[in-house]
């Protein structure tokens, strides 16, 4: 196959605009164990980094409560860490009891290469600073020197700058416009959110069953690409129309026409509207 055809890329590249999603925590209300509330955390953040989504919303509907919200954003916090420094960055705690088993991100930064080489960027973290240098544990490849000023316990970019007689010194760094997973922040409300990220110029897209059908809805879907977005999710219980004002946001859509069963998951959901979104951006 010549390679001009193949819509594969590897590393991907960020998107141009930022795309977001807001989730509520009710997703994890209708699993009865914590291992089934893993499980379902983790699917829902690899399909968040699957279609290059940069930031989850996680959100408290009237069905959901602050202890599940904080355990969502908790394990797909615990996701989105490089694997060479979850025991670093996360104490032992009974709600990470499963996470182990959440399905891999393998974005770049989760790689850590065999051998230092001179110019590799990873992820490290800061275990102590003395003046302006700083020791980097960096994973299977040891501890590299930071001449740079950062916190104790921040996770931090850095690129090997120089290995001499088994000494690594690094230099503050960045994955530029490569993908490299999402971030999770947290509302009390989804009011709250929409708020926030209007207030950084993002639209508002909600999702319903109610909402605008093909076509119409991919015309809206259709400018993401062009546009800093939210896309909003509602819970297993209720669709986010039954609980916020449509006029609350600048569409209210509907990406799957004619479901063959009642209801539709809000994982479900979120798996059809980024395809969507991903289908029309190759258009």
């Amino acid at each position: 196959m010549d390679s001009s055809s193949t819509c594969f890329e590897w590393p991907s590249r960020r998107r141009r605009n930022p795309l977001a999603v807001a989730l509520p925590s009710s997703i994890l209300r209708v699993e009865p164990t914590l291992l089934l509330k893993t499980l379902k955390a983790g699917q829902v953040g690899r399909v968040a980094a699957i279609y290059r989504v940069d930031e989850i919303a996680v959100y408290e509907d009237p069905d959901s409560s602050p202890r599940l919200s904080r355990l969502l954003q908790l394990l797909l916090n615990y996701q989105a860490t490089p694997p060479h420094l979850k025991k670093r960055v996360f104490p032992l705690r009974r709600e990470l009891k499963y996470a182990s088993l959440m399905p891999p991100l393998k974005i770049p930064s989760h790689t850590v290469p065999a051998e230092p080489k001179v110019g590799a960027i990873l992820d490290g973290y800061v275990e102590s600073c003395s003046g302006k240098s700083c020791r980097v544990f960096l994973g299977s490849v040891g501890y590299g020197v930071l001449r740079s000023r950062a916190r104790p316990g921040e996770v931090v970019t850095v690129k090997i700058g120089e290995v001499r007689s088994g000494r690594i010194v690094l230099e503050k760094a960045s994955w530029g416009e490569l993908y490299n997973g999402f971030s999770v922040s947290r509302f009390k409300r989804l009011e709250e959110a929409v708020t926030s990220f209007r207030r950084r110029g993002y639209r508002v897209i909600a999702t319903d069953k109610k909402g605008l059908c093909p076509p119409e809805s991919w015309k809206v879907l259709a400018e993401t690409p062009s546009a800093k977005t939210l896309i909003v999710f509602g819970g297993p219980y209720k669709g986010v129309l039954e609980y916020t004002n449509p006029h609350l946001y600048d569409s209210v859509i509907n990406v799957i026409p004619r479901q063959g069963t009642e209801t539709v998951r809000t994982e479900e959901a979120l798996l059809a509207t980024l395809e969507a979104i991903s289908v029309l951006e190759s258009l």
